[in-house]
């Protein structure tokens, strides 16, 4: 499972097609197209555009304003508890400004999914969770544990170069 410790490194993601750990302060993975019984992976025809079918986590988030929303505890719980299933419905990679960390990047987001739901959008930059950074993988992970508890969540994202900050109620 997600930060789970696993031969001396840490994990960070669990995707389709490969698992990213924490070594030593950055990202590694290993990538199951090689594995027997594995195909290829499809391809989204259009880089950056939202796929369909999202696995139904989130649907009682709604929008109380352009930056606001209101998300039940449970749908947050259960898509805690889905990271397999939320880790499909996105892709999130490193972003970088001038060399540096700052943040990861989502793309490849599924009409439907819980990342859409929260208002997230192709090539939103997701740079800070509850006020703390996510310019490494291991602060990533600090921020991502304490959502759990968490009775509101604000997101500082960069959306096409200009800073967004989206709250969100947990109810």
């Amino acid at each position: 499972m997600v930060s789970d410790a696993f031969k001396g490194a840490r994990v960070f993601a669990i995707e389709r097609e490969r698992i990213v750990f924490v070594v030593d302060g950055r990202l590694e993975y290993i990538d199951g197209a090689s594995l027997p019984g594995t195909g290829p992976t499809p391809v989204n025809a259009h880089p950056g555009a939202a796929m369909p079918g999202g696995s139904g986590l989130g649907k009682g988030i709604r929008a109380t304003g352009p930056d606001t929303h209101v998300v039940p505890r449970e749908d947050l719980t259960e898509a805690l508890a889905h990271l397999d299933e939320l880790s499909m419905e996105a892709r999130v990679v490193p972003a970088f400004k001038e060399g540096r960390p700052v943040g990861f990047k989502l793309f490849s987001i599924k009409d439907g999914s819980f990342y859409s739901r929260l208002g997230l959008r192709n090539g939103d930059v997701l740079q800070r969770i509850n006020g703390l950074d996510l310019d490494g993988p291991d602060k990533a992970l600090e921020a991502f544990m304490t959502l759990r508890e968490a009775r509101r969540i604000e997101l500082q994202i960069e959306r096409g170069g200009v800073p967004v900050r989206k709250t969100f109620d947990i109810q």
